[in-house]
């Protein structure tokens, strides 16, 4: 039991939020503007939006909404900045000079770490822990996507005869403008594992960063004018979903669009680009589960299933939410969560020792008080009540963490939650709990935990997810790669694999023949 005690739940340190921070958010008392050919611009629709801290609700920052004109024109500076006006465009930059550009830009972003930390900390409710291992997904992205590169993106397949007087070859190539809808949760995270890869394909960029979380991407396109960018290459577009978002979907200048959010909005925007034939590659979020087998020692496996299911608050998209625990250990194992649940220190997100802090929104919140109160409904039995949160002397999006008992043909979370939010199944054998995992249409993140690493791996083969996990969950390692299964994800490699800059690449197939005569 004394090795179970060691494993906490992710837990912050004191952060102090630096003056150059400050300064940028208050811009000189004008809202901050996107950020299109090299410029930073307002919207046309004389439309701000705030962008608050959600365990203060204090706002940091005002940031113009893009409308149709700047959409459009954003599309259409990364078309010419690609094709290059008669002159070398960024498709035609030498690889080693991309690559470079890269390297500059990961150096200003550690040069300036506290600030892009306090982005994540501040403006998305991120414990320094995790948002330090957030940053440094910046320079790991960078040099694994340019050590990769030259070999997949130059030159062509080979030539090979086809007829007698004919060779062919397949060659790629960049799509050209591509666009990246970034969600809230991840946004350091998720906006290198497309930019990186879309850059160095030879794509220009439009970066759509979600309403709640804009500052990182507004500051990260202002260190990428300080590296020396072309204008044009890199352009970044505030504002909400259903307007920005769309507009940049009905775009036919923009070929390729990488989406990361819900499934009802990703299915959305994909039939936007099905007018024009824009392709789209996406993630949908899951329902995260885990197959807690005979073997396993309760009490260490609760508080290490405990701790992925409290990472950034449950807000991670393959967090694991649905626990199918063997019941020769289930009493056991239901205690032990029990007390990992009820022992989270709910706090501000920037002080000393906060395990649980605020969810992002107003609508998130609201959201997840009535899951909880519908899973009740539902049949769940409450191990741990959940309901809103107070935190002394913060105004905040504060929720306690909900955890319920349910048995096999109660259905009582068959959705993404999105928070520190779990139920607990007892079952009478693995097969049962593997058959009760793949009942979601999610598919995205699940995990086996067991002594007996071969019964775990003969397990994980089985599971309809894109990510499989023996004795760990949460796990990205770069050569693998990360998507999701069912309405979790598709088409494409995911992230962080060779496959991932391809998809970032059209290819087409080459014939030449000899001059007929």
């Amino acid at each position: 039991m004394s090795v179970a005690t060691e494993i906490q739940s992710i837990t912050a340190r004191q952060f102090e939020t630096p003056a150059k921070f400050t300064q940028f958010c208050e811009n000189g008392g004008q809202p901050l503007g996107g950020y299109i050919n090299g410029e930073h611009v307002s919207g046309a629709m004389n439309a701000s939006i705030d962008t608050v801290d959600p365990g203060s609700l204090e706002v940091l920052a005002r940031v113009c909404e893009m409308g149709q004109e700047q959409v459009d024109a954003a599309a259409e500076a990364a078309h010419r900045a690609f094709l290059g006006n008669g002159v070398s465009g960024w498709r035609d930059f030498p690889m080693e000079e991309r690559c470079e550009l890269m390297m500059k830009l990961v150096e200003l972003c550690e040069r300036d770490r506290d600030v892009l930390l306090a982005c994540e900390i501040r403006d998305g409710g991120k414990l320094s822990e995790l948002a330090e291992g957030d940053f440094d997904q910046i320079r790991a992205t960078a040099e694994y996507f340019c050590s990769i590169a030259p070999q997949l993106i130059l030159g062509d397949s080979g030539h090979r005869a086809v007829a007698a007087d004919t060779q062919g070859f397949t060659y790629r190539e960049p799509w050209g403008v591509v666009a990246g809808i970034i969600p809230w949760n991840y946004p350091i995270v998720l906006t290198s594992w497309f930019m990186f890869p879309a850059l160095l394909a030879g794509n220009c960029i439009l970066i759509k960063p979600a309403e709640d979380t804009p500052l990182s991407a507004l500051y990260i396109a202002k260190l990428a004018e300080e590296a020396g960018f072309p204008p044009g290459v890199i352009n970044v577009l505030p504002g909400r979903g259903e307007l920005t978002g769309q507009f940049i979907a009905e775009n036919p200048l923009v070929r390729y669009i990488s989406f990361t959010g819900s499934p009802g909005v990703g299915q959305h925007i994909l039939r936007t680009c099905d007018r024009h034939g824009t392709r789209m590659k996406r993630e949908m979020g899951g329902n995260g589960s885990a197959i807690v087998l005979d073997d396993a020692d309760p009490a260490i496996v609760a508080r290490k299933i405990g701790r992925h299911t409290n990472q950034h608050f449950g807000q991670t998209c393959c967090t694991i939410h649905r626990i199918f625990v063997d019941q020769k250990i289930a009493d056991d194992f239901i205690d032990a969560q029990r007390d990992f649940f009820s022992g989270l220190k709910i706090g501000y997100q920037a002080d000393a020792g906060t395990q649980l802090g605020a969810v992002i929104n107003a609508t998130q919140r609201s959201r997840i008080l009535t899951a909880q109160q519908q899973a009740t409904a539902r049949g769940g039995q409450p191990l741990v009540e959940g309901g809103p949160a107070e935190v002394a002397g913060k105004e905040g999006y504060y929720i306690r963490p909900a955890l319920y008992q349910t048995q096999p043909d109660v259905a009582c979370n068959p959705d993404e939650v999105f928070h520190c939010f779990a139920t607990i199944c007892p079952v009478s054998s693995a097969d049962q709990a593997l058959q009760l995992a793949n009942s979601s249409p999610y598919g995205l993140g699940a995990s086996v935990w067991t002594k007996d690493t071969q019964r775990g791996i003969a397990l994980a083969k089985q599971f309809r997810d894109g990510t499989a996990q023996v004795n760990c969950h949460n796990m990205i390692a770069y050569g693998l790669p990360y998507s999701g299964q069912g309405i979790s994800g598709g088409p494409g490699a995911g992230v962080n694999c060779e496959e991932t800059l391809t998809d970032y690449t059209q290819v087409k197939a080459v014939y030449v023949a000899d001059y007929p005569g």
